[in-house]
């Protein structure tokens, strides 16, 4: 069973000032505009660590030497004695305010293939170098995995409600409107039973696939030298947690279906798929269709439909259930591959397939000849479905949403927990 300790996390002293001007998103989301914009918030703004500015290898030392100043400065602070930390954010979902509840440990590194941690999204070489980079200069981790356990029992979820009774260590509210709250509680009982609780089975990484394969690498270098690198920074939500949410990320492909073909895009489908119109076709009109029906919509030229894979192209293209019930995996397969006859990152490199969150966007990049293909969210059960037969998504099938910001707190690997 996945195993959880209290630690002692590096914070943000009050002698920083505002909790709110301190945080980041996590950095792959850090746009150039946002990365200025936060910069501006603080001199302690954590995207100076986790997206340091200038060229590798430079920007790795930059981070470390900025690190080691802060704590000398007293703006971080290392906790006097291990601890977890209890963490809630407040955001406003569709139909109004919600919270979403979660535990910030220590998690005992396992290999992938081993069951107790699920990934369920495929990662590249590229930000993985760049992360394992980052930990090895600053000897810390920066930015939580996110995980989500089963917690059938709700066991975790009741466990935290309950903690945030007490009266709150910190908070903060970042620019997007959504609230932190922190609770400390030193190692105690109560931590070794929201531990236990949260490790009471498998864990299935929600966001930071790239940050778990990081620290095993950075285990793998350090050795048992370095006790600490045989954990990483995780939090921890329980699936029973009303404000778990995943959003979709829609696809849009450039350019019409097949080059120097008559074919639109709607007879290129047709072999593969039932069509059949929707009746508003504008774009938020089409996404919310496609998400109330959990489907495919299409939009090209003008025009929506929803698109059903038949049968028998599910059964040729050697999809089964599991896969089958996944928007993104049936795209992959009989649209990106089966008719642009690419993989989705071949594709994505090209720049003939573009990942949008924004359906009006995904539209309006769709041009005169391209199209829109606009996703229903995953639905967490079909989540834990494919990747407890250890297989993964392809990239950006899920969102979860509001994401778990860097600087809440850091876990520094020479503190030997």
């Amino acid at each position: 069973m996945p195993d959880l300790h209290p630690f002692p996390a590096l914070r943000f002293s009050r002698h920083a000032g505002s909790l709110s001007k301190l945080l980041a998103p996590p950095y792959d989301v850090i746009t150039v505009a946002d990365a200025e914009r936060l910069r501006a918030r603080h001199r302690g703004n954590a995207v100076r660590l986790v997206l340091p500015e200038g060229d590798a290898p430079e920007k790795y030392e930059q981070a470390a030497t900025l690190l080691e100043q802060w704590r000398e400065e007293g703006l971080l602070e290392l906790d006097p004695v291990p601890s977890v930390t209890v963490y809630r954010q407040d955001f406003r979902g569709p139909d109004g305010p919600v919270s979403r509840h979660g535990l910030f440990a220590a998690l005992t590194l396992s290999p992938l293939d081993q069951g107790e941690v699920l990934p369920h999204e495929r990662t590249h070489s590229g930000p993985k170098r760049d992360r394992l980079a980052l930990t090895m200069a600053t000897r810390t981790q920066l930015s939580p995995v996110f995980l989500t356990a089963r917690d059938e029992n709700a066991r975790l979820f009741d466990g935290l409600l309950a903690a945030t009774a007490a009266a709150p260590d910190d908070h903060a509210v970042t620019p997007d409107g959504v609230s932190h709250t922190t609770w400390r509680i030193d190692a105690s009982e109560l931590a070794r039973s929201l531990c236990e609780a949260a490790g009471a089975g498998p864990l299935l990484i929600a966001d930071g696939h790239h940050r778990y394969e990081t620290a095993l690498e950075a285990y793998r270098q350090l050795g048992d030298g370095t006790p600490a690198a045989r954990r990483v920074l995780a939090c921890v939500v329980s699936e029973r947690d009303p404000g778990l949410r995943i959003q979709p990320t829609h696809r849009t492909v450039v350019g019409a279906p097949v080059q120097d073909s008559p074919d639109d895009w709607v007879a290129a489908l047709s072999g593969s798929f039932e069509l059949r119109p929707v009746a508003d076709p504008s774009p938020v009109s089409a996404a919310r269709h496609a998400e109330d029906h959990d489907l495919i919509v299409l939009w090209s030229n003008g025009q929506a439909w929803e698109i059903r894979p038949t049968a028998g192209a599910v059964s040729a293209s050697g999809l089964d259930e599991a896969d089958a019930s996944i928007p993104s995996v049936v795209l992959n397969h009989l649209v990106i591959e089966g008719i642009l006859g690419q993989n989705a990152d071949t594709a994505a490199r090209d720049g003939r397939l573009v990942y949008l969150r924004d359906a009006e966007e995904a539209v309006l990049a769709a041009g005169g000849d391209g199209a829109a293909f606009l996703l229903p969210a995953v639905q967490q059960e079909a989540v834990w479905r494919v990747t407890s037969v250890g297989r993964r998504l392809p990239p950006k099938s899920t969102y979860y949403e509001p994401k778990i910001p860097s600087g809440l707190l850091f876990r520094p690997l020479d503190a030997g927990n």
